[in-house]
């Protein structure tokens, strides 16, 4: 397999992505049935080599309180959910799922007060690119204390997981929200500069790179706590 070409991040246009969690399960596809509002989620601007490293710090960072305490052993398992766009009748608009990878925040050696993004195990250098991201697919993320035991819990089966509980009616979809609402919206800047508006269907392509994107730094973050990613 030829290797991909790089990014630049200062010249190529971000597009939006919406990272939807829950501590405990996946989201069910059912959950996202037309005419229904989208359970809770950030929206990030980012490119297709984002990292789950990334997605990991860019999520804790914006709500800690998804994570437990201590956050030792816990398990993030992120997966893809796109529309079935080949089926007709009643198989057609319902979402599939692919999974994407998982990562586990320290281990017995690692330093508790350190970086999440400095202590994780398992996949934490896959990206969007390498699952075949297609820009309007969701990440779902399951966030997964560790078993009361002290164990890891282990990866999830591959399926649609349980009905979630009754919650309270959500709010306006958007950024950070984490109690049975969608949340704010980030402000989107990189570094000062402006970050197109709008949102993409899956597959299409983003407009013209406006120049000014990405950080400097290369890790590809925005600034600031919960805003701006």
């Amino acid at each position: 397999m030829a290797e991909l070409p790089p990014i630049d991040r200062q010249t190529t246009t971000p597009f939006l992505l919406r990272l939807f969690y829950r501590n405990g399960s996946f989201h069910r596809p059912d959950e996202f049935a037309p005419n229904s509002s989208l359970p809770q989620h950030v929206q990030i601007y980012t490119w297709p080599t984002c990292s789950l490293k990334e997605l990991t710090q860019l999520l804790t960072t914006a709500i800690p309180s998804t994570l437990p305490s201590p956050s030792v052993g816990t398990r993030l398992c992120f997966r893809l959910m796109y529309p079935n766009t080949h089926s007709v009748g009643q198989g057609a608009g319902r979402y599939l799922i692919k999974e994407v990878g998982t990562v586990v925040i320290g281990s017995e050696d690692a330093q508790e007060d350190a970086p999440i993004a400095e202590r994780l195990e398992g996949d934490p250098e896959k990206t969007l690119r390498d699952v075949r991201f297609v820009i309007g697919d969701y990440v779902s993320c399951a966030i997964l204390p560790p078993l009361p035991n002290g164990d890891v819990a282990p990866i999830p089966a591959r399926g649609p997981g349980p009905r979630p509980p009754p919650t309270v009616p959500r709010g306006e979809n958007g950024f950070g929200g984490g109690y049975g609402g969608g949340g704010r919206r980030g402000s989107g800047r990189f570094d000062g500069g402006r970050v197109p508006q709008g949102e993409w269907r899956r597959g299409d392509v983003p407009p013209p790179s406006m120049g000014g994107y990405g950080d400097r730094g290369g890790g590809g973050r925005g600034r600031g706590r919960g805003r701006g990613w």
